[in-house]
């Protein structure tokens, strides 16, 4: 039987400021848990909104349109803010060390960190490439990229290689294209690499032929089962001897676990993801709970390392903290099994599928740009 807990003197804390903990945040903001302490520990004042990066790359939102900041957000909910990585979650005796060297006890805590990106170690890719994730760092190289490319040779087109052909590599490759139309980059070339048979593995065969059809309209390269040997100063090595030549290459290669949770020797599924129960309490410890995609649901393993599920969670694991500390019945989670997927094209039209139909256009972008800024509204609040 797991301890009870006082809302009195409860001590709760949110490891990460992603797009579940920052709703949490503004619950507790509006009916807070009497007499808890609350800390938020996070690497960064402002978190990024996922959804609205590729609109960035574009051109079409400002960095900061981005950006959720989250000081506001926890001096309203009156919690603590302690800027600093988390670099050990002792789950047993309820401890969490951030690199600070801060030591925060716990009765009740929460992880929202996402999620890195697959294939880093690969031999020079660390080094060469401009990796999705972080996020804040990909926008930081953004104007650095463009910057180089206007100033490129006359006459030279300027290569970009995008290595990763899911959804996230599909709106990375269509708005860096546009981006570098759009200042005047003569002659930008692009190839997107994808290690699986089709690109867009999961979404509708509808969506695919219009991403081709878009492609080769566009002279966009599509190469499918070529996979990434290494990566050297100006070239992409693939697996069957060949080469890419690149003046600038992007690392999109799906999710893969920050190192957090093997270091804590916490359960993990084969990518380092901390397995959870549905309730999103990690597995053989009830106090601690993971949402969004540094979690898997054991229960339903194959759910998309989606941001579309962290904001999802984010009302139920506000709930759960709630009830766990009262000695109430938690609530499941269960993820749908089909959601609204709308891909930025750079160009003021967007793609969508739903229910295993596509659509395309610029009123498709008008709702992506609608739902994103709905959303980011939500947590935009005087400093």
């Amino acid at each position: 039987m797991r301890p009870m807990y006082s809302c009195s003197n409860a001590r709760v804390v949110l490891v990460g400021g992603g797009h579940a903990h920052v709703q949490v945040l503004r619950f507790l903001e509006a009916d807070p848990l009497p007499g808890a302490s609350l800390t938020l520990v996070s690497n960064e004042t402002a978190g990024i909104y996922s959804g609205m990066v590729p609109g960035f790359i574009a051109g079409q939102y400002r960095g900061e349109e981005t950006e959720i900041d989250v000081r506001p957000l926890a001096r309203l909910a009156g919690a603590e803010l302690v800027l600093s990585p988390v670099t050990r979650i002792d789950a047993d005796r309820r401890l969490i060390t951030a690199a600070n060297g801060a030591e925060l006890s716990y009765d009740v805590a929460s992880v929202n960190i996402g999620s890195t990106v697959a294939g880093l170690d690969l031999p020079g890719v660390r080094e060469h490439a401009i990796p999705t994730r972080p996020i804040a760092r990909l926008i930081e190289r953004i104007d650095g990229l463009l910057a180089t490319a206007r100033a490129w040779p006359a006459g030279q087109s300027f290569r970009v290689v995008v290595v990763g052909g899911g959804s996230a590599g599909v709106e990375v490759a269509f708005t860096v294209l546009q981006r570098l139309t759009d200042a005047g980059v003569p002659e930008p070339r692009l190839a997107l690499v994808e290690s699986r048979a089709e690109i867009l593995t999961g979404y509708p065969a509808s969506l695919v032929r219009r991403v081709r059809r878009r492609a080769s309209r566009l002279g966009v390269e599509l190469l499918c089962e070529r996979r990434v040997a290494a990566v050297k100063e100006t070239e992409v090595r693939l697996e069957d001897g060949s080469s890419l030549p690149f003046d600038a290459l992007f690392w999109v290669t799906g999710a893969w676990s920050h190192p957090l949770f093997r270091d804590s020797g916490l359960p993990t599924d084969e990518r380092g993801f901390v397995r959870t129960q549905s309730t999103l309490q990690v597995e053989g410890h009830d106090e601690l709970f993971a949402v969004g995609d540094c979690g898997t649901m054991t229960e339903f393993p194959d759910t998309p390392k989606a941001g579309v599920y962290s904001v999802r969670q984010g009302p139920l694991v506000t709930e759960n903290l709630r009830a766990f500390l009262a000695g109430e019945a938690l609530r499941a989670y269960r993820p749908q099994g089909d959601f609204l997927s709308l891909l930025n094209m750079g160009d003021g039209t967007a793609m969508g599928t739903k229910w295993g139909l596509s659509f395309e256009g610029r009123w498709v972008f008008r709702l992506k740009d609608r739902i994103d800024r709905e959303f980011m509204g939500r947590f935009q609040v005087d400093s």
